[in-house]
């Protein structure tokens, strides 16, 4: 035997399987760097990778449908079709039928893609991807029923615990109207996935469409607490306490927004919130940046004028107003009816009457309609058949109503009025004068059968309906005996109602009001007791020296009656300055610069007494201040204005100054 011959050589692989198995690695090597592209969106680089694949293998299955994918995702859904169904020959049990089912939908085959989808779903059981896909096609094609089976079973699937599956139940059932099992939904995709901005973003969304605002702003404040620097979550949290009334916090988070995504509605509502807190100057560069954003949006250039306008640049103010009525093509309609209703406020601030009160009835396109507008028509002006009567209404403010009450006797000289009030100015509404040729009825409801009721009106359109271009005559329209000096020679120190702040609820609050702190050099002037004529829900944090004498349940007719006790009211731009003024009490009025039209200068009258310091002037005990202009709306008020725009904290002390000099001389010997 030939020992050599019986050893064996070791083996050596065949090259040509060992390029077989290079082959097979590059195949999956490439069709994984495709889908891995594809997912990116990068579908030129896809297309590259499956199209290396049938250069090796024309006919594998696998780069055929990444190439239909390709062809989809491109916009050929007709190669897609082709590429598909290729490849469903050359392996029929593959999993290729959902592309061809997108690809059919997309060519707009319904049927067919409903069919392949389902077919998916026969091939595939347990593939969650599969059963998404399919809910989506059924629902696209009008199939609900089935979307909805569809996304049970992705549910059932997936687990009770898989984020993205209830994202997309989530937003199946929000389409559906079903907004409140959407939103349970996605509480509970906020649960498993707490810091998701993303899903918490959809879920705030879905709160504010629902007109949840509240759990909208808790979700918001979770986004901002776990990523402060969300811009976006920022300015809608913003947007939202804004219209809550909290300006403080609205401005901090809409400047932190600005900051990070300056877009022009963050720098818009960073406008209005720094005006409403009285920053005229960083609401004017909030607003032109928001403008630079935006110039062509007719509601932030409003908002912009109205920042001239409250920071006493009126005639800029109006001059922007008729440039934005000028525009073509116009703002809106109601940017269009804000407009002319902001340049008629800018026109009585002016003293032009005529046309002002044209323009302010434009206010009646945007506010809420009063009920009864929808069954009786509007009053215009002129007689009613004999036996009926204008209902009356007001929409605004207890102030401007108390003001605008002085034009309702000069109505009743043509027509039977009845006058809708709210509860609260029932009693004192009926103090009103009757000279009239018709009556005035008082009610504080709104049923008006058997009322013989044939027109109706806004309170506030009467001077426009009645054409009064001129302030009226004026004597004093409200009280029961309406005010009258004291005795002569009472003694005692001088009862001074006071009023230093409004409803905080008003816009320019901020601004209008002064802050106990302002008000304190009062509690120095000797022979003065200050008697509060603030309602009682608003005394916590009140004055120190200040008496209490309003009973806790006073309506306006209560403070009418212990007004006319008083030697002299001082009061911010509020009601009570309305009411004293109306009842012919002295009024000393705390006025904001750039304040409310009637303010202006266009209305100072040179009352007697005015010219020189003395104690000339109004009736009583208190003499009319040398420096403080008389008003042609209530000739015993005088103003103590403020000479130029600063912010509230440093606006009212020139101001308080003034008053308690002007106070101890009233006080000081005769």
């Amino acid at each position: 035997m030939n020992d050599r011959a019986s050893v064996r050589e070791p083996a050596t692989p065949c090259k040509g399987t060992h390029a077989m198995m290079n082959a097979g690695y590059d195949r999956q090597n490439l069709l994984a760097q495709g889908h891995a592209a594809l997912h990116a969106g990068n579908v030129t680089a896809a297309r590259s990778q499956f199209a290396a694949i049938r250069a090796m293998q024309p006919d594998n299955p696998d780069a055929l449908h990444g190439l239909a994918c390709v062809a989809l995702a491109a916009g050929r859904a007709d190669l897609a079709i082709g590429l598909a169904g290729r490849a469903l020959q050359v392996a029929p049990r593959g999993p290729f039928h959902e592309v061809l089912a997108r690809a059919l939908l997309a060519q707009g085959h319904p049927q067919a893609a409903c069919a392949a989808i389902r077919l998916a779903c026969q091939r595939q059981p347990g593939h969650v991807p599969t059963y998404l896909a399919c809910a989506e096609i059924m629902e696209a094609t009008g199939a609900v029923q089935e979307a909805a089976r569809a996304f049970a079973q992705a549910a059932r699937l997936a687990g009770c615990g898989n984020v993205p599956v209830r994202r997309l139940h989530a937003g199946f059932l929000w389409r559906r109207g079903r907004r409140a099992a959407a939103i349970a939904q996605m509480r509970h995709v906020m649960n498993l996935a707490p810091r998701d901005a993303v899903m918490a973003h959809e879920l705030a969304e879905m709160l504010l469409a629902h007109d949840d605002r509240a759990g909208a702003e808790t979700v918001l404040r979770m986004i901002v607490a776990h990523h402060p620097a969300d811009a976006r979550a920022c300015a809608l949290l913003g947007a939202l306490v804004f219209a809550r009334g909290r300006m403080g916090d609205a401005a901090g988070l809409l400047r932190r927004a600005v900051a990070r995504m300056p877009e022009a509605e963050s720098c818009n509502n960073l406008g209005l919130a720094l005006m409403a807190l009285g920053d005229m100057a960083g609401a004017d560069a909030a607003l032109c940046a928001a403008l630079r954003l935006a110039p062509d949006d007719a509601r932030i250039a409003l908002n912009h004028a109205t920042g001239l306008f409250e920071g006493g640049a009126v005639r800029a103010a109006c001059a922007r107003y008729e440039a934005m009525l000028g525009r073509e093509p116009g703002p809106d309609g109601d940017t269009l009816a804000r407009t002319r209703f902001n340049l008629g406020v800018g026109l009585l601030a002016r003293g032009d009457l005529a046309r002002g009160w044209a323009l302010w009835e434009s206010r009646l396109a945007f506010m809420p309609p009063h009920p009864a507008t929808t069954c009786l028509p509007q009053w215009d002006g002129r007689a009613l058949p004999a036996g009926r009567r204008l209902l009356m209404h007001m929409g605004q403010g207890l102030g401007d109503g108390v003001h605008f009450l002085r034009y309702v006797p000069l109505a009743a000289c043509r027509v039977p009025v009845v006058l809708r009030v709210p509860a609260v100015m029932g009693r004192l509404a009926a103090t009103l004068d009757q000279a009239g040729d018709h009556g005035i009825e008082i009610i504080t409801h709104d049923e008006y059968d058997g009322l013989d009721i044939a027109a109706q009106c806004d309170l506030f359109s009467l001077p426009f309906l009645l054409r009064m271009h001129a302030v009226p005559a004026f004597a004093p329209y409200l009280g029961e005996g309406r005010w009258q000096p004291p005795e002569e020679g009472r003694a005692g120190p001088l009862r001074i109602g006071l009023c230093h702040a409004g409803n905080a609820a008003y816009r320019f609050d901020a601004r209008r009001s002064a802050s106990v702190a302002d008000m304190a050099p009062l509690g120095d002037v000797a022979g003065v007791t200050f008697i509060s004529l603030r309602p009682a829900d608003a005394q916590a944090g009140s004055l120190p020296f200040m008496r209490h004498e309003l009973p806790p349940d006073a309506d306006l007719l209560d403070t009418a009656r212990l007004i006319a006790s008083l030697d002299l009211v001082i009061s911010v731009d509020t009601l009570v300055a309305h009411l004293a003024g109306a009842m012919g009490c002295p009024v000393w009025l705390l006025s904001r610069f750039g304040g409310d039209w009637r303010w202006s200068a266009a209305f100072d009258v040179q009352a007697p007494g005015c010219a020189v310091a003395g104690r000339a002037g109004v009736p009583g005990r208190v003499p009319s201040p040398a420096h403080a202009p008389a008003s042609q709306w209530y000739p015993t008020l005088r103003q103590f204005r403020q000479a130029r725009l600063a912010p509230p904290a440093r606006a009212w002390g020139a101001v308080v100054a003034r008053l308690c000099a002007a106070l101890r001389f009233a006080c000081s010997p005769s």
